[in-house]
């Protein structure tokens, strides 16, 4: 399991081109022959998260960050299965047309997606 990085180059306190390695002594070697810094792998897999200060040699983790945008995206998560749940757009469109019983029925299909797929 890699516990160290090198980062090799980054831009804008955003690595951008790192190599893993399991030993520390490794890293150094690869630092030697190809520039940058060595650091403890951060805890986040996710390399968007991760914040570099070069004048310190450090890279962090952004928690805060990560977390924020994996709540915005379950926010909105509902979304893509009500698409794939609902009637075809002209199937609704046609029940509407025929009105009665056939809207009664799609609104009770369309409630049912709504309320199984709360926002």
């Amino acid at each position: 399991m890699e516990k160290y990085i090198a980062v090799v180059k980054n831009e804008n306190n955003k690595v951008t081109k790192y190599q893993a390695f399991a030993s520390e002594s490794d890293a150094n070697a690869h630092v030697v022959s190809y520039g940058g810094f060595v650091v403890p792998k951060p805890d986040g897999d996710r390399i968007d998260y991760w914040v570099v200060d070069a004048d310190k040699k450090t890279v962090t983790y952004d928690k805060s960050q990560a977390d924020s945008d994996k709540a915005a995206k379950a926010a909105v998560a509902y979304k893509a299965v009500r698409r794939e749940a609902y009637p075809d757009i002209g199937d609704q469109l046609d029940s509407i047309w025929k009105g009665g019983d056939a809207q009664a029925a799609m609104k009770l299909i369309v409630d049912k997606v709504k309320s199984d797929n709360p926002k």
